[in-house]
């Protein structure tokens, strides 16, 4: 047999080989294809939604939920053997009780249930969970707005934002596509200014790839978000409406999405400070319109401001506190206006609204702090933020170290602390901080300080320079006075041209008084007692804000002309500033502001506003006192000496006045609760809430009585008029003594 004979069987079977062969690698090709095909179109991923490994949380809106609950509820506790476990049922029983009567009672049976459900403590995480399940969204909302409220009875953000947030998808776009539509509802110059700006990196990247930009290397991720949510409350700040059927901005914000996007964005950077401030700008001018409530619940964001309520930075809680009021719908506070006191809801009523307005470059968390070293430092022409703040608190051990620079004198106060004989106390003097140095027409009073008081006034003196507040009216006020409500305005203003600004927040005096007055109203302000703490040109803005409720006709701007009980003015220049007639040269180099440039000394207007105030201040009653600086502040890096107001331009000319050594930033700033600057307000606030209360009493008794007595005369004449002769004088006592029942009784 020849080779060739031999070889045919293998070449035949290399052919079928080759062939097979072939014909698996084209299938196995185009199988391969078709499948990326496939994984294009369609997610994989979400084959396994149904394989999870722990519970996901949904919103249920079925009535039948509760009742399908609490059945299983009882077959537990009928199961259950043992004291632990009959009290387990017999709380857990109660709680959905409570949150039964908290969804179907009147209002008080619904703030008694909410204020004992937000009282249980150590809750099981489940039980937490699955009363969060049975909320609905205005039981939510006021259980975030009661003090004590566990965490875990809140829903955490829908499991779709949660995903989101764990991707790495770039927020900041989207925030740039939604700035972009708002833009082209209402344009504005600030928006395309911002994305020319920080954003131009960007725009160059659109238009050489079809892939997704990615972000600019001159700045993180979240600065970008930030910035971005920051141009965006500023567009719906300006442009918001009382109404939101009349909102184009906002109601376009909520169509794209924004919710979502910013419960996304906390959960991204958690517990971060500035982002949860950058969030809650936008949701205090989204949560005035209370149609909005089911949005913030659905997206998770009533759990949050619950958490953030809770915060230790006044500026969060504040945000949060007027977040939740205006969803609860009990309050209306607009943009501008925080809530400093109370934070959560109470059952006393106050009886006095404390009023805070601030001047030129200053602001609700940092005019009103206490004072610290950055007081004494020259300041510049841009904005003081809380950042800006130093402070040294006391440590622990504080009590072992020295902390006078004399011996004999740190013997003579710890030996004065423990003095016990009132007699030898007494002959102590003990000063005090922020003594005046000059007063006028100060009201007569008795301000002995006894042995007992000198020992607490330097214990309290101690204490306060340890804890130390950046808000000394929202931590002091209400540990001294009661019911009390605290608010805060804000608002933009500047020194110098220099610094960037918006041209539609450039507004004159009696512009901002019309705006703050309108805010005040919305939020009840009037209805009680008011007394307003107002510091530099914030004086000028309440002044010119009480002569036009006091010429208005509306009756809510006269109740809130004649519930004024007092205003205290901390450096107001009443008839103008230096600052504002400097000489041209100066005026070339600091290029003073149009908010500058209203407090020109002497000024008609100003002069005019100041007769006004006086005469209706004496028609209406108004307590005024007036503060006055001494030393010069130091503004810019040369440490420039500047008198801003000169003591006889801050003398009202009525009322104590009263002059001391600090300069203008430090005038509103009391070291201590001992400070004349506190002390002088805290006695303000406590005859106006002491006299609204006698008031009410008397006004009550007095109608009682009126009541009773109409009551029984009302009786022994219808008695009278209907019984026979004989029976006149038995009935008679009878009805008295009815009368006077069912008047004690009611």
């Amino acid at each position: 047999m020849s080779l060739q004979d031999r070889l045919k069987p293998l070449i035949r079977v290399l052919k079928v080989g080759s062939v097979i062969g072939g014909s698996l690698l084209i299938v196995t090709y185009h199988f391969r294809e078709i499948y990326k095909s496939i994984d294009k179109i369609v997610n994989a991923n979400v084959l396994n939604v149904e394989k999870k490994c722990i519970p996901e949380y949904i919103y249920i809106d079925d009535p039948l939920y509760n009742a399908t609950i609490s059945l299983e509820h009882d077959k537990e506790k009928s199961n259950n053997i043992g004291l632990s476990r009959i009290w387990k049922s017999l709380k857990h029983s109660l709680a959905w009780r409570l949150l039964w009567l908290s969804r179907h009672g009147n209002k008080e049976q619904r703030n008694l249930a909410i204020e004992k459900l937000a009282s249980f403590k150590n809750n099981k995480v489940w039980d937490s969970f699955k009363i969060a399940q049975a909320l609905d969204k205005s039981t939510a909302v006021l259980l975030a707005r009661t003090y004590g409220a566990d965490l875990d009875y809140f829903l955490p953000p829908p499991i779709h934002v949660r995903r989101a947030a764990l991707s790495s998808e770039l927020l900041s776009h989207k925030f740039i596509d939604i700035l972009s539509t708002v833009d082209t509802l209402n344009p504005h110059s600030c928006i395309r200014q911002f994305l020319s700006k920080h954003l131009i990196n960007i725009q160059d990247h659109l238009a050489e790839v079809d892939s997704i930009p990615t972000k600019p290397d001159s700045i993180s991720e979240k600065e970008l978000c930030i910035l971005c949510l920051d141009a965006l409350h500023h567009h719906i700040f300006i442009f918001h409406q009382k109404h939101y059927d009349n909102d184009a901005s906002s109601s376009t914000l909520i169509k794209l999405g924004i919710l979502p996007l910013l419960a996304e964005f906390m959960l991204r950077y958690r517990y971060d400070v500035d982002v949860d401030l950058a969030v809650l700008k936008i949701l205090t001018v989204l949560s005035l319109y209370t149609n909005l409530l089911t949005d913030f619940f659905q997206n998770g964001l009533i759990g949050e401001l619950a958490r953030l309520i809770k915060s230790r930075d006044i500026r969060l809680a504040s945000s949060a506190a007027v977040c939740l009021a205006n969803l609860s719908g009990e309050f209306c506070y607009r943009p501008g206006l925080y809530l400093l006191h109370p934070l959560y809801r109470t059952k006393h009523v106050h009886v006095c609204d404390t009023l805070l307005v601030h001047g030129l470059r200053g602001g609700v968390f940092v005019t009103w702090r206490q004072r610290d070293k950055k007081c004494a430092e020259p300041i510049g022409i841009i904005e003081v933020t809380v950042s800006d703040v130093e402070c040294e608190p006391c440590d622990v051990d504080s009590n072992n170290k020295n902390r006078f620079l004399d011996p004999d004198l740190q013997q003579v106060i710890e030996d004065i602390k423990e003095f016990e004989d009132e007699a030898l106390l007494s002959s102590f003097e003990v000063v005090l901080q922020d003594l005046p140095i000059v007063t006028k027409r100060e009201p007569v009073t008795n301000n002995m300080l006894t042995a007992n008081k000198k020992r607490m006034a330097l214990l309290q003196e101690e204490q306060d320079k340890c804890n130390y507040t950046h808000c000394w009216p929202k931590d002091w006020l209400p540990k001294d006075c009661s019911n009390l409500r605290i608010l805060g305005f804000n608002y933009w203003s500047k020194l110098s041209d220099w610094l960037e600004g918006c041209p539609l927040k450039n507004a004159d005096i009696e512009s901002r008084a019309c705006e703050l007055s309108s805010t005040l109203l919305d939020a009840g302000v009037g209805t009680n007692n008011v007394v307003w703490l107002a510091h530099s040109m914030g004086g000028l803005i309440v002044k010119q804000l009480l002569i036009d409720a006091a010429q208005s006709s509306d009756p809510a701007y006269k109740n809130l002309c004649q519930n004024t009980k007092a205003v205290l003015f901390y450096s107001t220049p009443h008839t103008g500033s230096a600052l504002a007639t400097m000489p041209r040269a100066a005026a070339v180099v600091l290029w003073p502001s149009k908010d500058v440039k209203q407090l020109k000394e002497n000024s008609p207007t100003l002069l005019q506003m100041h007769q006004s105030f006086i005469k209706f201040a004496d028609s209406f009653n108004w307590e005024t006192i007036s503060f006055a600086e001494n030393l010069p502040t130091l503004i810019t890096a040369f440490k420039v000496p500047v008198h801003f107001v000169d003591p006889y331009s801050a003398d009202l000319g009525r009322g104590p006045f009263y002059q001391l050594p600090l300069d203008h930033l430090s005038i509103c700033k009391p070291a201590t609760r001992q400070s004349v600057l506190y002390t002088t307000v805290l006695d303000v606030l406590q005859r106006a809430t002491n006299c609204k209360v006698e008031h009410k009493l008397a006004d009550s008794y007095i109608k009682q009585v009126f009541d009773l007595i109409w009551l029984i005369f009302s009786k022994v004449k219808h008695t009278k008029n209907t019984l026979q002769e004989d029976q006149t004088k038995h009935l008679y006592e009878k009805a008295l003594l009815e009368a006077f029942t069912d008047g004690f009784v009611s």
